[in-house]
């Protein structure tokens, strides 16, 4: 896996300006396609578009209003589906389109307004503690809107995954009567504890969204990137069965956004996690590479994937080689330290890729890459293309779509007519070797230069690789 977290909030990465003129959609479009052109270059694999980030959405919805982060006003729509429009240009790219959700946040100190947020005032969806508001996760028509949000976007658009990040709590909500869900804490379950009680809301919302996922779209992933630090001692790490977490950094989010991880992925409710180890290898107290260790252990123990979640921002004030070379060794870092081999790493964010563009390019990511293999019970190897040929520079092929396998893409790759196919396979037995990987295709033909021999595999929503055929 490799990733890139493209903030839409508050205009982080994209979009610069908002409007809903033709001259501002112009704008925001060729934006993107630079954003995207990036990645591209870089040999990514997967870009995670955040198209919900205040219960406002980024697409044409039924059921919440448009971001004011794209139109300028929220519930207007800015003449145009961006979200459309980065599904169809990821996949011209042969780049994999994660729609990233903020499951709960509905505001960090807003008071919205429209017409739709005052239905959710008038009933009682919204639980306050701070500057932050965030639909209340304790109600149960408030986890089945929410399931809702995640159908709608992944039976409308062909997105390849889904994926949230790490607002769910507010932080520091009281365990009093104090607190503004206390009542509802003792009318469900007053023998839980008020914390477990809050932990259980949360841990209902993913499993629904996973039980979702199964009915509608079995062919995508779903993931959940949380804070970099779980599984403390005095947290989760036993009631779960797993080691604990032994650096010095506590485990924040397990009390103050009732955020426990580990037990998402004791119960196989995410495909992958993605926690935010924000901080370098040389941290006092939440050093890097240790926490790559345990978090790829507690994946591997579940039988999930681990894919780092590593930020760049360092970057803006501090772009020197030795900070690079920070970034790269953590690069290495998910790659040796992993335990399953289903590795990977998540930038954050978009805008700081340029800074480490050339030096990753040179080194780690020279060559494409095929996202991991996610392994679900009875998932069989798809069939591969047929019909293979080639004719006046365009590499074509057909695939029956009719059949069982929900083929997404197709992976291209070229060699030297004079090696055999035994010559271009990976020595670790996982097909072709990646060396000769020149293209990920979400359609059925290519160009390609003339002299080269060439083979084709199908790719299932999973990552799963078919036999290859050859010309």
């Amino acid at each position: 896996m490799r990733g890139v977290w493209l903030a839409t909030v508050w205009g982080i990465d994209w979009p610069s300006v908002s409007g809903t003129t033709p001259a501002i959609q112009k704008r925001q479009k060729a934006e993107m396609a630079e954003l995207l052109d990036r990645c591209e270059e870089m040999n990514l694999t997967s870009v995670f578009f955040q198209v919900r980030g205040m219960a406002d959405v980024m697409y044409e919805s039924k059921l919440e209003p448009w971001s004011s982060f794209v139109s300028g006003k929220r519930g207007v729509s800015p003449g145009w589906d961006p979200l459309a429009f980065v599904v169809d240009e990821c996949h011209r790219r042969g780049l994999e389109c994660y729609a990233w959700v903020n499951p709960f946040r509905w505001s960090s100190g807003t008071n919205y307004d429209s017409e739709i947020d005052r239905k959710w005032k008038d009933r009682g969806w919204l639980l306050s503690h701070g500057k932050y508001t965030v639909f209340n996760p304790g109600l149960e028509e408030v986890r089945d809107h929410i399931v809702d949000i995640c159908r709608e976007i992944v039976t409308g658009y062909a997105v390849d995954g889904l994926v949230f990040d790490d607002y769910f709590y507010p932080n520091r909500i009281p365990e009093t009567s104090a607190a503004p869900d206390y009542g509802l804490w003792q009318e469900q379950s007053p023998w839980m504890s008020f914390g477990d009680w809050r932990r259980a809301n949360v841990h209902k919302t993913v499993a629904d969204i996973h039980c979702m996922l199964l009915d509608t779209r079995p062919d995508i992933r779903f993931g959940i990137s949380p804070a970099g630090v779980a599984g403390k001692t005095h947290t989760s790490s036993e009631k779960w069965g797993m080691l604990p977490c032994g650096v010095k950094a506590d485990d924040w989010q397990y009390k103050e956004i009732y955020s426990d991880p580990l037990g998402w992925l004791y119960q196989r409710t995410v495909d992958f996690i993605s926690p935010q180890i924000y901080w370098p290898t040389t941290h006092s107290t939440a050093p890097y590479e240790p926490l790559v260790r345990w978090w790829s252990n507690a994946a591997g123990l579940y039988g999930c994937h681990f894919y780092s979640s590593m930020t760049l921002a360092p970057l803006e004030k501090n772009n020197t080689p030795s900070q690079r070379s920070e970034l790269l060794r953590q690069v290495e870092a998910n790659r040796t330290l992993s335990m399953t081999g289903d590795f990977g790493s998540v930038f954050y964010s978009a805008k700081f890729l340029g800074k480490l563009s050339q030096d990753i390019a040179r080194r780690h990511y020279s060559c494409k890459a095929l996202s991991p293999m996610i392994c679900r019970k009875g998932v069989e190897k798809p069939l591969p293309p047929s019909s293979l040929a080639l004719k006046g520079g365009v590499l074509s092929w057909s695939y029956d779509k009719c059949g069982p396998d929900p083929i997404r893409r197709y992976a291209v790759y070229a060699f030297p007519a004079h090696l055999s196919k035994s010559e271009i396979m990976d020595d670790g037995g996982d097909g072709i070797d990646n060396r000769y990987l020149v293209r990920i295709c979400y359609g059925c033909s290519i160009a390609v230069p003339m002299g080269m021999s060439y083979a084709v595999t199908a790719i299932d929503g999973n990552s799963v690789e078919s036999e290859p055929v050859f010309i």
